[in-house]
């Protein structure tokens, strides 16, 4: 999974589906039955790799796993879960057809003269309004039904498989025949940014817990999952309301969990709030230094001068524009040239 540290999303993903585990039993619930009857999900393994395009968004995480087919071929599965805040049904296919061609790229130096694997791309979606588009590459293309099945020879026309859990009830997810850790990250997932659908899933949620074996590594994706939650949380919900939920959830053993995640949740955000207090107060510090400057040296700003000095919260340009004040004969000799962010 190509992950950016900073994604709650990416930091679950990363923990749950790399046990082959639980993303064998997600594979075996929505791939198609006919594709499924080929392939030995015994030996689904994680493969390495990122394929992703560097300036995507922190919403975006891929997988890609290896697998034998019943006959020994390898095949690869290539996983995207897709975390927009709105379903993307115009730019996924798109992108998924980027990355197989990249895995597919790379599969040939490393494999020269071996014939291309089989990719299956698959898609889980979780927004509440739900993917709204036929899964199919061929949505992109502008072109009427009867060209459109002319050319099909000639395009890279595939459909994907797509996982939707933003239609489903809390119900629905829980009763999928999937592994506990498995529904209970989708469970996370499809409540994680709506109260009322948190407090759907919160028995639910707390029914899976309690029957969890609580080894380190159940520990350790519990408490990642009571910090997805807090820091997912609607913006405009206390966080108060979303960790007395998860207390209720997480039982007697796990509430240390949530109470330690939510005071790292606090920690993070007071540090993020000193930093930037900093920042502010440098910043302020240097446009009152400029103007200093400028007036120990009889040099009077003009109106366009102060915007630009208000405008500018760049350390680095205001640190150049004080230089030039110290010396400046005139306001031209500070802002002439520079460009104020």
């Amino acid at each position: 999974m190509a992950t950016k540290a900073n994604s709650p999303h990416d930091g679950i993903f990363k923990s749950a589906f790399e046990r082959p585990e639980l993303a064998r039993s997600e594979l075996a619930l929505i791939l198609p039955q006919a594709v499924r009857a080929h392939l030995d999900l015994d030996t689904l393994h994680v493969r390495p790799g990122s394929f992703r395009d560097e300036d995507l968004n922190q919403s975006h995480s891929d997988l890609l796993y290896g697998v034998r087919t019943t006959t020994g071929e390898e095949a690869l599965v290539f996983v995207l879960f897709e975390h927009q805040s709105e379903p993307d049904p115009l730019n996924m296919p798109l992108r998924l057809l980027r990355y197989m061609a990249r895995i597919w790229e790379r599969w040939q130096i490393e494999h020269p003269r071996a014939k291309l694997p089989i990719i299956l791309p698959v898609v889980l979606h979780h927004h509440a309004a739900g993917w709204r588009t036929e899964p199919d590459f061929a949505n992109l293309l502008d072109a009427s039904p009867a060209l459109l099945e002319a050319a099909r020879p000639y395009l890279p026309l595939f459909r994907f498989v797509l996982d939707d859990l933003g239609p489903l009830s809390a119900e629905a997810i829980a009763a999928r025949p999937l592994h506990e850790l498995a529904r209970l990250v989708l469970l996370a997932l499809w409540s994680s940014r709506s109260l009322r659908r948190l407090e759907e899933a919160a028995p639910l949620v707390a029914a899976i817990i309690a029957k969890l074996a609580r080894d380190e590594s159940v520990r350790a994706l519990l408490r990642q999952l009571y910090s997805y939650w807090l820091r997912t949380g609607p913006a405009d919900v206390d966080a108060r309301a979303i960790q007395a939920i998860l207390l209720e959830v997480a039982g007697p053993q796990g509430q240390e969990d949530v109470v330690n995640a939510a005071e790292q949740l606090m920690a993070e955000g007071e540090q993020r709030g000193l930093a930037r207090g900093r920042v502010e107060g440098r910043v302020e510090g240097l446009r009152d230094a400029i103007v200093a400057a400028l007036s120990t040296r009889a040099i009077p700003l003009s109106e366009v001068g102060r915007a630009r000095l208000a405008a500018c919260g760049d350390v680095a340009t205001l640190t150049r524009w004080l230089t030039l004040a110290v010396t400046a004969s005139s306001e031209g000799d500070v802002f002439g040239g520079s460009e104020a962010p």
